[in-house]
């Protein structure tokens, strides 16, 4: 007999044994220890209340995390993991986890289910697809490492006016992309920075937000962009983007890490585009996947 339980119900030491036997063998190692588990929760806006932890003789043996965000009055979902222990996959129990997830989601009135999936993950897709998901894009977590030489988008920088902001402030135009995976929305880039490109006019064009990390020495080692979006339908979006990566990257001279997690490849295809001419590569490849509750 299967148990299911909110985590909120579970100690913490199970809901880290429910992850980590979940994602044994998973494509990259996902082994969390008990303050990690909490830090993602909290940093990702994951709850405790929505999530759940399966159980066979009181023994946790799946796990899916959970998150709901508002975007535009509606109501986004996001599932941050979903996790079978090894002996008991195969046996129909992820089956049950996405039901009581999608349960859950329903009381609480939710409009929009997502997650993201591995592309190889082929079982995992088929069962999303069988409980109502469908792939609307695919997704790749992109990065580049060092110094560079090529400075080119310094050119594109005099062309615009480009005002500081700060990430909440984009989640108010028109144009935001609020629907992009859960990890890419402006909620997820705390302690980020943000830059708004303006027409003459004064009305926004184009936007970029990212965050930057430092060591414990205070040395600039990361900077991770989450969005670089220009205007629909705007004829010079190519330079409206290559204005904005130049303001979030710089000179490139600094040999740091540059990452962009879960960039949609159709929806945002000029940015991609760019990124990959600029010798951006694909660490993880995954499917972006939606339900219309």
């Amino acid at each position: 007999m299967i148990e299911i339980k909110r985590l909120v119900e579970c100690t913490i030491e199970e809901g880290v044994e429910a992850w980590n036997t979940g994602f044994e063998g998973y494509y990259f190692d996902a082994t969390t220890t008990a303050d990690k588990f909490i830090n993602r929760l909290v940093q990702e806006g994951l709850s405790p209340n929505l999530s759940i932890v399966a159980f066979k003789d009181k023994k946790p043996i799946g796990i899916v995390k959970n998150g709901i965000r508002e975007c535009n009055g509606k109501k986004l979902a996001w599932n941050g993991g979903t996790g079978v222990a090894l002996e008991f996959r195969n046996k129909g129990i992820g089956k049950i986890l996405m039901e009581a997830t999608l349960a859950i989601l329903k009381e609480e009135k939710v409009d929009y289910a997502t997650l993201e999936a591995i592309s190889d993950n082929q079982k995992a897709i088929k069962l999303y697809e069988k409980m109502g998901y469908e792939v609307v894009d695919s997704l790749e977590y992109l990065s580049l490492k060092g110094a560079k030489v090529n400075n080119y988008l310094s050119d594109y920088a005099k062309n615009y006016k480009v005002e500081r902001a700060v990430p909440q402030q984009i989640g108010n135009l028109s144009f935001y992309k609020g629907m992009n995976p859960w990890q890419t929305q402006w909620q997820s880039a705390k302690e980020g920075e943000a830059f708004i490109v303006k027409a003459t006019s004064g009305s926004p064009i184009g936007y970029a937000y990212y965050r930057r990390v430092f060591d414990s020495e205070g040395k600039h080692i990361n900077t991770v962009l989450y969005q670089c979006e220009a205007e629909p339908g705007r004829e010079d979006a190519e330079g409206i983007i290559k204005c904005l990566l130049n303001e979030v990257f710089g000179t490139f001279t600094d040999d740091i890490n540059r990452v962009i997690p879960n960039l949609p490849i159709g929806k945002s295809k000029i940015t991609y585009s760019i990124l990959k001419e600029m010798g951006f590569e694909a660490i993880t490849s995954q499917v972006y996947m939606i339900k219309e509750m």
